[in-house]
């Protein structure tokens, strides 16, 4: 009996090509379904609503504003003149000091009269002689021994020595100087002994317990006046201090080169703290009322079409039993002023309108949000 060696058969190449294709399959399959898995959640996860912004708000109050017109005035004194003479002379006397408060009619500076006065004596002296040869001739018209030709002769002599003695009564009045109002003095100008000329500065009287206040205001501000309109100034001497005045006339006709108008207003300087030629920044309060929309300064942002604000407004096909959904909407406004953290907008705005007051550089039109009482810190650290 012979041995007989059986060799095994190696599996043939096609089937281990199809079991490694198989298991590739395989590999992928499940591969393919978990990242199918993934993407589907990330979709649910997408289609989700994200949480509204929080968010404070305020609403849009009616109101009437006055707008305020800034200018810049100069304090006038309500009487002022330099004191002069009429005549020239010689300073026989001065009764006053430099910044004397002094009456009315109190005298200031005697010029020398001795000439006036020999005028005046010699006048008198002329008008007693034509007088007393006009009575005597009168007595002796009864009598006949006059004619009335030397009667009305004689009168005609009378009255010019009268008018004689006027003369020199005015000419010596002129050599005295006195004060045509109660007021302040400046610094005399004028010594004792000096010769002065008709024209010439003696000293400076002013009234100063009332000023005036001057200053020019535009054509457009023209019907913002009214008699009595209240004024609130300030001058340099006293930087931290608001004085007020009132208005008291303006000029009926424009300015032909500026178009300007002339007011001029009345402060009671009693107190003595203003001065003539002060300039005064002031502000006055204009007789028209303006109807405003009242908001937050801080409502008020900035885009590329100028200023605007954030209001909220709600789907129109929201549940109206379901809690508002409240979504952002950009309003373009116009701001007529903007006072103590309060700004007035005239147009863009409707009442009761409920405007973003925080937090508006994160925010971008259709955002949904919600109302809360205050804003986490970090979106105020971030406006």
């Amino acid at each position: 009996m012979s041995d007989t060696t059986t060799t095994p058969r190696r599996p043939r190449l096609w089937l281990r090509l199809l079991l490694v294709l198989l298991l590739l399959a395989a590999t992928a399959g499940v591969l393919a379904f978990f990242k199918v898995q993934q993407i589907q959640a990330q979709i649910a996860q997408g289609s989700q609503q994200p949480p509204p912004i929080s968010v404070t708000v305020a609403s849009a109050e009616p109101a009437q504003w006055k707008r305020r017109v800034k200018a810049i005035g100069t304090l006038v004194a309500y009487q002022g003149v330099d004191i002069t003479t009429e005549v020239s002379g010689i300073v026989k006397s001065i009764n006053f000091e430099s910044g004397d408060e002094v009456e009315t009619g109190s005298l200031l500076v005697a010029l020398d009269d001795s000439t006036e006065r020999a005028n005046l004596e010699s006048a008198r002296a002329q008008f007693d002689s034509d007088n007393n040869q006009y009575q005597r001739l009168l007595k002796l018209k009864d009598q006949s021994f006059v004619t009335g030709n030397d009667i009305d002769t004689q009168a005609s002599l009378v009255d010019i020595a009268r008018a004689r003695v006027t003369v020199a009564e005015t000419a010596l009045a002129k050599k005295r100087i006195y004060a045509p109002f109660a007021g302040k003095l400046g610094i005399s100008q004028v010594d004792i002994g000096e010769f002065i000329t008709p024209g010439q500065k003696i000293v400076t009287l002013l009234s100063l317990d009332k000023l005036y206040l001057d200053f020019t205001l535009p054509e457009s501000n023209f019907n913002d006046l009214a008699p009595d309109q209240s004024i609130e100034f300030r001058v340099r001497s006293y930087p931290d201090r608001v004085f007020s005045a009132r208005v008291e006339t303006w000029n009926p006709e424009l300015d032909a080169d500026t178009r300007n108008i002339l007011v001029r207003a009345a402060v009671d300087n009693r107190e003595r703290r203003l001065a003539p030629g002060m300039f005064a920044d002031m502000e006055l309060e204009s007789r028209r009322a303006l109807p405003v929309l009242t908001v937050p300064e801080t409502a008020i942002f900035y885009n590329i079409y100028g200023e605007a604000v954030y209001i909220l407004e709600t789907p129109p096909d929201a549940d109206p039993e379901a809690p508002p959904d409240y979504r952002l909407a950009a309003r373009q406004v116009r701001v007529a002023y903007r006072d103590d953290g309060v700004a007035g907008v005239v147009e863009g705005l409707a009442a009761g309108d409920r405007v973003v007051t925080s937090g508006q550089l994160k925010l971008f039109p259709s955002l949904r949000v919600a109302i809360v009482d205050d804003v986490p810190e970090y979106s105020r650290s971030s406006n």
